[in-house]
């Protein structure tokens, strides 16, 4: 199993997109996915459809490490994608609920959810405190997802430094994902700031503004199967190609397949409800 924080210090950003529109990807392409909310405002609970649910993700921080991997497990729900879990959070999470940075990789260690899951995503609160450093201690890898800003492109360098500093023999960034792109001289300027910084780890799909990221989490849509065809989806599909190394036009066949199964379903359900409101109208 590979774990990896999508991380940032600065906020609004996009990470919990990122995390979730990443995590579905990998789920209807056929991997098995654990997402773990660790933000206390628990919006990537919110945009997976499962809302906040007990246990959640602090349970497995307060808990001591005999305690702690239960509780981890007994957290885990099914969203309405296959393939696709969750770890919820709550709005009372803090920094001083973590008893030590390496809690949450200890508990990861037993629990070994590497016998259930491919891949595990974390999606992180801004900043690098308690809650985030617990966080990449139990990582592999660090996604950043940025704003083309000259504050956000100065962050990114101090972050890398941060974490050099504090984590040297933990995860690196291995990638940065520009995020609200706009094809004008200036982000672009900033994308050849950011590869001549970090070269090799800037993804060549930058993610454009698209208001179908917020019509999705206001509607509690999935990306891949209520707006495969919009501009948002093509430039994801791009994206997981490019972080895990996926075949884009596999993933492709596999969305549509699932769509095609997703209205088909809906369908279904539409009509058995139109009919068994006439039978009650007539009885």
């Amino acid at each position: 199993m590979k774990t990896v924080s999508i991380l940032n210090h600065k906020g609004g950003v996009g990470k919990t997109t990122l995390t979730g529109c990443t995590a579905q990807a990998l789920a209807l392409t056929g991997f098995r996915v654990l997402a773990v909310d660790n933000d206390s405002q628990h919006n990537l609970s919110t945009m997976l459809g499962t809302g906040v649910c007990e246990p959640t993700i602090r349970d497995a921080y307060i808990n001591s490490e005999t305690e702690a991997p239960q509780q981890f497990l007994h957290a885990v729900r099914k969203t309405e994608i296959e393939n696709l879990h969750i770890i919820t959070s709550s709005r009372y999470l803090r920094d001083s609920d973590v008893p030590n940075d390496c809690h949450l990789q200890r508990v990861v260690d037993k629990c070994d959810p590497g016998r259930f899951y491919d891949y595990m995503l974390i999606d992180n609160a801004p900043g690098l405190d308690r809650l985030q450093e617990s966080a990449i201690n139990a990582s592999d890898e660090i996604f950043v997802p940025t704003e083309l800003k000259q504050f956000a492109v100065n962050g990114i360098t101090e972050m890398e430094q941060i974490l050099k500093d504090r984590f040297p023999d933990g995860p690196h960034i291995t990638k940065i994902i520009p995020n609200y792109y706009r094809d004008t001289k200036r982000h672009n300027s900033f994308i050849a700031a950011l590869n001549s910084l970090f070269p090799g780890r800037i993804t060549s799909t930058a993610i454009p503004i698209d208001r179908v990221f917020d019509e999705l989490i206001i509607e509690g849509k999935i990306l891949f199967l209520h707006r495969l065809y919009s501009k948002g989806a093509a430039y994801y599909l791009k994206l997981i190609h490019e972080l895990f190394n996926l075949d884009e036009e596999e993933a492709w066949e596999r969305m549509m397949e699932k769509r095609k199964e997703r209205i088909s379903d809906e369908a279904r359900e539409r009509y058995y409800r139109q009919r068994n409101s006439e039978e009650r109208e007539q009885q």
